[in-house]
């Protein structure tokens, strides 16, 4: 069992954000985005994870776009804001993963979907707000943080795996009381994510103690970040990587929204029209 101060430690471990990505991230905020483009610059990992991600099919793109100060035009000021906190992930992600079939390419591609999938939902809302946006940034690290503690309980996690058909959520909560969107929330509220950011977070669990604290809004919003993690985690290469047994499909909770998903989503392959 990990008690409340060693996942707090676990958490702990996450480094703070560079200087530059401040920079960038305070620049990005100000609205001044061809300044924080130029500080960008300055760091040529960030530009190569701007450049790959924006050119990766799911975004639609025909011709590739290599400018800095263009992809973040491209991708605009919330989004770019939400892209630069998915980067400082690609930064403490394990060089080897331990316990999911992960590798640098795939949890960018997780990091890639998530995000647009996101984003999607968000345009259809009709909501323009860069700390809802923030939301979804937190997932994957969530993901990183699971990969070690489960690796320090690897035998007993395995044995439960082999005997039962439990998920990976329900083994988290019974080692740390905490689901993994409110393991999210716990390490935005380390990383000064804003309070709206972490309602969601902790709203997405299908669990009405927790559900009835929030708004009707938010916990509208928790339930389609509910539904957008399923469904990414249920793609072929996320299936392959042991991610799909993460999260179990709840219809009941996600009843009223999933009519609108499965409309907004139905034809993979206009998703990236709008971009």
């Amino acid at each position: 069992m990990v008690n409340k101060s060693e996942l707090e430690k676990y958490i702990a471990k996450i480094p703070p954000k560079p200087d530059i990505i401040v920079r960038v991230i305070e620049q990005v905020e100000a609205g001044n985005l061809k300044k924080g483009a130029e500080i960008a610059k300055e760091d040529p990992i960030l530009v190569k994870y701007m450049q790959n991600l924006i050119n990766k099919p799911i975004f639609g793109f025909r011709k590739k776009v290599t400018d800095i100060v263009q992809i973040f035009a491209l991708f605009g000021i919330d989004h770019v804001h939400e892209l630069l906190h998915h980067y400082l992930l690609t930064l403490i992600s394990p060089k080897k993963w331990r316990i999911f079939k992960l590798n640098d390419n795939s949890f960018r591609e997780l990091q890639a979907q998530l995000s647009f999938y996101w984003d999607r939902i968000l345009e259809f809302e009709n909501i323009h707000n860069r700390d809802i946006a923030l939301a979804v940034s937190l997932l994957p690290l969530s993901i990183v943080i699971c990969d070690e503690i489960f690796h320090n309980f690897k035998s007993a996690i395995e044995l439960l795996k082999d005997t039962s058909s439990v998920d990976y959520d329900f083994l988290l909560y019974k080692l740390t009381e905490v689901r993994l969107t409110e393991l999210s929330a716990k390490i935005g509220e380390f990383w000064g994510f804003p309070k709206i950011a972490l309602d969601i977070l902790s709203a997405s669990s299908p669990n009405q103690n927790i559900n009835n604290k929030f708004p009707e809004n938010i916990n509208n919003l928790g339930k389609w970040l509910h539904l957008t993690l399923f469904y990414v985690l249920s793609k072929p290469l996320f299936i392959n990587s042991d991610l799909n047994s993460f999260i179990k499909f709840d219809i009941d909770y996600i009843e009223s929204i999933y009519q609108d998903f499965s409309e907004l989503f139905m034809n993979e392959e206009n998703k990236g029209q709008n971009y």
